[in-house]
């Protein structure tokens, strides 16, 4: 058994070869990443990936939308790291898969980073937060990313999502707007001063006050303006040019100017 997690799921992959009663290793990769799940007459007896062994490995690559897998009918674990039955384990596997695209809808990638939320007076009563969300909030306020809390804990990207996702939903954290992150990628000064450049070239001398008021539109400073709204910007900035033919050029030139800088 063999194929890609693009056409089949990971909960259906572990299905077949539980039911089946399948013996061997279950390798999934995903670039460099990789899982290995081993099997004896169908249970799930040993699973390892990156961060660890045992049952967290078998939650690694519930996010992986596509990657390679294949069951092979020979491998013997180094040791025996799980203790629940099958049924157990593909029922974790399945609800966190349901819960994913609940999770996606807060969290849409591992560049995610959130802090602490002021909880004001109008919170009342005991907040309760499980011993890892306690671990995670720890490592809120940090600056880092959702990814990077996973890597520092050690515990799957997956469940590191719902931990935030419910805390989240507590109103005890909340997200930190990309433009404001201190560590936020900002668009060099003289990259703006191209676009009013090429700008002028199109528009004359009104050039800087257009660009000066769009950024301001879009709630941004010139000297701290994200790289995230730089396409938004030259949108917006396009649309004060009234000739068509003036617009696709300083289009296509603002383009080609900005190509390099936004490889990096």
């Amino acid at each position: 058994m063999q194929g890609n997690l693009s056409h089949i799921s990971l909960n259906d992959i572990l299905m077949l070869a539980t039911s089946g009663k399948k013996s061997g290793v279950l390798k999934l990769s995903r670039g460099k990443e990789s899982v290995e799940v081993y099997l004896l007459d169908g249970s799930i007896i040993h699973a390892t990936c990156p961060i660890g062994d045992g049952e967290k490995a078998l939650l690694y690559p519930v996010t992986w939308g596509e990657g390679n897998f294949a069951l092979l009918p020979n491998g013997v674990p180094p040791s025996t790291t799980i203790k629940k039955s099958s049924a157990e384990i593909l029922d974790e596997v399945k609800a966190m898969s349901r819960e994913w695209e609940n999770i996606l809808e807060v969290i849409p990638s591992g560049k995610t980073v959130f802090r602490i939320a002021d909880l004001g007076e109008e919170q009342n009563g005991p907040v309760t937060v499980p011993h890892v969300g306690w671990r995670v909030l720890s490592k809120i306020d940090s600056g880092r990313s959702v990814q990077e809390i996973a890597e520092a804990l050690r515990i799957p990207y997956a469940y590191t999502a719902k931990v935030i996702f419910n805390l989240h939903k507590s109103g005890l954290v909340e997200i930190v707007a990309p433009s404001s992150r201190p560590g936020a990628d900002l668009v060099p000064t003289h990259i703006l001063g191209q676009v009013v450049t090429l700008l002028t070239e199109v528009m004359g001398p009104m050039a800087s006050l257009v660009v000066r008021d769009q950024i301001e539109a879009l709630g941004e400073a010139q000297e701290r303006f994200p790289e995230s709204k730089l396409d938004d910007l030259i949108g917006q900035v396009s649309k004060e040019i009234n000739d068509g033919k003036l617009r696709q050029r300083f289009e296509e030139s603002v383009y080609h100017e900005i190509s390099n800088f936004k490889k990096f």
